[in-house]
């Protein structure tokens, strides 16, 4: 098994679990709107059927895990954004010059995103900050985010180079 494999394989696997991620934000939205709807329902016979208590501290907190999960992945199979309408006319070298170009300035994001989701990490922790109703720290769901965007500056890099390593083959 290659590097890159290994290394697509652990971008694929962590773009799953967001996605499981993503799916209990779903459910949870779901269930909150199915309770809204019972509580107007039971209203109208002077009952009461509350919505679930804190979810907005949970979709706040796992909504960014989720979404961020995703990034890595989407740089590595092609499904970011790309201006190919100014670039299809343009030379062989002109096009992968601007491809090199946007592929390190996207790695470059990321790493700095990742420096710095580790000061705010440190911050965070040393103030003691937790999500308002269900007193979560919110640190703990920072990592995550750091991870995410170190694997997004890897899936930029081989997506950039990976080109000229299959062409040289």
């Amino acid at each position: 098994m290659s590097i890159r494999s290994l290394i697509s394989g652990v971008i694929a696997t962590w773009a799953l679990a967001g996605g499981l991620v993503l799916l209990v934000i779903v459910l949870a939205t779901a269930v909150n709107a199915a309770g809204f709807t019972a509580d107007m329902i039971a209203g109208l016979w002077g009952g009461d059927v509350p919505g679930l208590s804190g979810y907005e501290d949970g979709v706040t907190m796992l909504i960014g895990v989720a979404a961020l999960a995703m990034f890595p992945y989407c740089q590595l199979h092609g499904g970011h954004a790309a201006v190919d309408i100014f670039m299809d006319k343009a030379p062989d070298w002109a096009r992968r010059g601007v491809e090199i170009l946007s592929g390190l300035l996207v790695t470059a994001l990321a790493l700095t995103m990742a420096v710095m989701l580790i000061y705010g990490t440190i911050e965070t922790r040393s103030d003691n900050v937790e999500t308002a109703v269900l007193g979560w720290p919110v640190w703990v769901f920072m990592p995550t985010a750091v991870l995410s965007c170190l694997l997004w500056a890897i899936a930029a890099l081989m997506e950039t180079f990976g080109q000229e390593v299959s062409h040289a083959q």
